[in-house]
């Protein structure tokens, strides 16, 4: 026994050695295996958290936009009630244009002011050039609202009943002695005839005085159905 002891311990000294260096190692490394733990689960964490903050930033960014859409809609409202504001201003400017331009027309034609106006917007609402609007109610009553023709013709525009029952079913004769229901009526005819002889001012107007049947049978003729008329109208 005694024999082998020194060869036990040779083996034990050559075993022991390694074994300590690994030892040592393991036990140098420990530091390093929990620096490389801890950053692996830093890491880990931060990525674990990643995702979270990714969808925090998302989050935030659909809050700003939200928010900024609010902020749009919020500010949308004072827009809105500025083009508000900016529509009553123009408004207000065209009403004021109209008003200058009545007035003109009132003092070239020498008539009240207020029928001025009534004429301006009935030429207006049915298509009608103010200018020749005006012209047109000078050259067929002189600005009368009661005259009425031998053959029948009524007020300002000097309709016939049966035109206005044509052109605006329910008109009754009386109510063409009504400023504005005349002139709508009148202009309205006009209009008609206007495209009726496809824009050609002086036939509608020749038209509008002799009648749509007299100026058609003359121009099938190869006659001119003018009269003067037309030039009285556009005069001035």
């Amino acid at each position: 026994m005694q024999r082998w002891i020194p060869e036990v311990r040779a083996l034990y000294e050559r075993v022991r050695r390694p074994a300590r260096m690994m030892v040592m190692g393991l036990v140098l490394m420990a530091p390093a295996g929990g620096f490389l733990l801890t950053d692996q689960t830093e890491r880990s964490a931060a990525a674990a958290v990643a995702p979270g903050s990714g969808r925090m930033l998302a989050t935030a960014g659909v809050s700003s936009g939200a928010m900024e859409v609010s902020a749009r809609g919020a500010v949308g409202k004072p827009v809105a009630a500025n083009a508000t504001v900016g529509d009553a201003w123009r408004a207000k400017a065209l009403e004021r244009e109209r008003d200058a331009v009545a007035e003109r027309f009132a003092r070239q034609f020498r008539i009240p002011v207020a029928l001025a106006e009534e004429i301006h917007a009935a030429a207006v609402a049915e298509g009608i050039e103010p200018r020749i609007a005006f012209g047109l109610v000078r050259t067929e009553s002189s600005f009368r609202r009661n005259a009425v023709s031998s053959a029948g013709a009524v007020g300002l525009t000097q309709v016939l009943p049966s035109t206005a029952q044509w052109l605006a079913p329910g008109t009754k004769r009386s109510d063409l002695f009504d400023t504005r229901t005349n002139l709508r009526i009148g202009f309205r005819y006009l209009d008609y005839l206007l495209n009726k002889y496809n824009g050609n001012i002086r036939l509608a107007l020749t038209a509008y005085n002799r009648g749509p049947g007299t100026v058609d049978r003359l121009l099938r003729q190869g006659r001119n159905p003018e009269n003067g008329y037309a030039d009285k109208v556009l005069r001035g």
